[in-house]
């Protein structure tokens, strides 16, 4: 296995990111590296729409804070005392963005959910995962989704900002 002192992990708040968070949160402790959790505001779902300028400030602006917010949050789900984590909020196209980040900051290895929120994007635009997996200079591990462990968080896991971070 490598040798990773810098583990990325995206996140998209959707109930497949804790499996992945919780797989690279086990590499991370297991390597001693720093984790490094992004999430990627994709502009193009709210500045597609025809909104005024004011409007579309106003909805950056919350998308934004509740990402913000959410990915502290986010941190918080798994105990980590050993693990630096560092969080990451950035806007842009998804796995350019995530690609952009892992060249720039000597990432290691990217763990990533096989599907999350833009699954139902897929046959429209492809799937983040397999962009990243494809042009990744770094070992990529992909994570398909457990159903049962999905079913039993969405009970728990449902938040104001999954509709509003993407």
């Amino acid at each position: 296995m490598v040798q990773a002192k810098n583990i990325l992990v995206p996140i998209d708040f959707s109930t497949s990111s804790y499996q992945v968070f919780e797989l690279g949160h086990c590499l991370a402790r297991h390597n001693g590296a720093q984790l490094h959790l992004i999430h990627v505001i994709d502009p193009i779902y709210y500045q597609e729409q025809q909104h005024r300028k004011s409007d579309l400030e106003f909805i950056h602006k919350i998308r934004f804070e509740n990402a913000k917010e959410e990915l502290r949050k986010f941190k918080f789900e798994v105990p980590h005392s050993e693990v630096e984590i560092k969080e990451v909020l950035i806007e842009g196209i998804p796995h350019k963005e995530i690609l952009n980040y892992a060249r720039q900051n000597d990432i290691d290895m990217i763990v990533i959910a096989s599907h999350g929120w833009t699954n139902l994007s897929h046959m429209l635009m492809g799937n983040i995962a397999d962009k990243i997996m494809r042009q990744a200079d770094v070992p990529v591990i992909c994570v398909k989704s457990n159903v049962s462990t999905i079913r039993s968080r969405e009970m728990r896991r449902h938040s104001f900002a999954e509709n509003w971070v993407g």
